[in-house]
């Protein structure tokens, strides 16, 4: 475990007054982006489901689950921070502690990450670390320790800032997850964090206990490839709020996630019955991949295809932000506590199709979770979003691109940043896609 140190290595000393105004605006304008949000994912949809009103009240980061959990932690529940879905989030449940993930979605604090990295450095990353520097992220000051995954060298650099402050566990993936070692060594790294959990809580982390951590996590995966099986075909759910059912298990109770996302199927399934789509039928499907999306600043994409003209619907994803993040449960055989580690590890390094691998054939697995996707969902074209700065997704897009043009699926790629300003331009460039899809649907 590495022990916060008294000395700042690269947190800027800022004056307290600086640090609660900046805090105080930035928070007035995410709770307006939140409401505006949601006002619009509304009007997109007017027969929008009942059981989305859960999920909007969930996504108020200022709101009922923050609280919850400052509570538990009164009560003595330890909070662990995890930026990457690497981090086991089984092990965090058998130890009797609250697993959130602590990505930055918003745009403002990226400019105040400046004053530490350069602009050129992944904005994801700058924008988690101006966050911290004005305390705006409840989920990261509630943590009590933080999982980083060095998946890129943004994140390996993102862990030794944030450890002027904060806890910081990191684990190293092998870059080649298919060689005969790698199991064997993230095996290790699953060990280590198992210990460290057992350290800061106190709690032992008995085979009984994982066992039921496991189960739990096993239904809400089950709950999660059901919403994903009743998008596939139709357009009974908005991408958008599909994406925020999602995000919403990072953050959520996820016992109570998965009791709520259930509930949305069994309505979802009654709106097939009765062909109640959420757009027309013929609307363009539209997949996207790339840099991982968080709310409640980064939605601008999905908006701008849902609201387009002509409008376009958000039929899946190929993104650790959203289809990816529960999508493969733990398989266990035995359940003893090797055998259950093994499967934490199979499972957390195995089935991830992280652009942070590769291997003798390249990094294949995630080529075809794409493909599937795409044809499962009858999509008619691939949008590969990139934030300038993320350079593993931005190195992947022409492998994919060639993939996909052998299918004939359009794809085109979408570069941006971390602002507002570009939205227009955006705009312009995805209804361009959007009209070329609808022009090939009408021949």
């Amino acid at each position: 475990m590495k022990n916060v140190s008294a000395e700042k290595k690269y947190m800027p000393e800022m004056p307290q007054k600086e640090i609660e105004e900046l805090n105080s605006s930035v928070k007035a304008t995410s709770a307006k982006i939140i409401a505006d949000n949601i006002a619009r994912m509304k009007k997109t949809d007017p027969n929008r489901p009942e059981g989305m009103k859960y999920f909007d009240e969930i996504s108020n980061f200022f709101g009922q689950r923050p609280k919850e959990i400052q509570d538990a932690k009164i009560k003595g529940k330890k909070v662990i921070g995890y930026f990457c879905v690497f981090a086991p989030v089984e092990l965090i449940l058998a130890a009797d502690a609250i697993p959130v993930r602590v990505n930055s979605g918003w745009y403002d604090t990226s400019k105040l990450g400046d004053r530490i990295v350069p602009v050129e450095v992944c904005p994801v990353i700058r924008s988690t670390i101006g966050a911290k520097m004005i305390g705006l992220s409840p989920y990261l000051e509630l943590s009590d320790a933080v999982i980083s995954t060095l998946t890129c060298d943004g994140m390996t650099k993102l862990s030794e800032i944030l450890s002027d402050s904060k806890t910081i566990w990191t684990m190293t993936p092998p870059r080649v997850k298919d060689s005969p070692q790698s199991l064997q060594l993230w095996k290790e790294e699953i060990k280590t964090v198992k210990t460290q959990l057992e350290k800061i809580t106190g709690n032992k982390i008995t085979a009984k206990k994982l066992k039921e951590a496991i189960e739990t996590m096993q239904k809400a995966s089950k709950a999660f490839r059901r919403l994903q099986e009743l998008r596939k075909g139709n357009t009974v759910l908005m991408g958008r709020d599909a994406m925020l059912v999602n995000q919403a298990a990072l953050w959520d109770d996820i016992k109570r996630w998965t009791e709520k996302t259930e509930a949305l199927c069994d309505e979802l399934e009654m709106r097939i019955k009765d062909k109640a789509w959420a757009c027309p039928p013929d609307t363009p499907r539209v997949i996207v991949t790339g840099t991982p999306m968080f709310w409640p600043d980064n939605w601008k994409l999905p908006t701008l295809i849902e609201e387009a003209t002509p409008q376009g619907v958000l039929v899946g994803d190929e993104m650790c932000s959203s289809d990816r993040i529960l999508y493969d449960p733990v398989g266990i055989d035995e359940w003893t506590m090797d055998d259950m580690i093994n499967g934490i590890a199979e499972r957390y390094l195995m089935a991830s199709t992280c652009p942070c691998f590769t291997s003798k054939d390249g990094n294949e697995d995630r080529v075809n979770w794409l493909i599937n996707k795409v044809k499962e969902n009858k999509a008619q074209g691939v949008i590969y979003y990139v934030v300038r700065g993320c350079i593993l997704y931005a190195m992947e897009y022409t492998r994919v691109k060639k993939a996909l043009d052998k299918l004939g699926i359009p794809v085109y790629y979408l570069d941006t940043d971390y602002t507002r300003e570009d939205v227009g331009q955006m705009k312009t460039r995805v209804e361009a896609f959007l009209e070329m899809l609808t022009a090939r649907v009408d021949i």
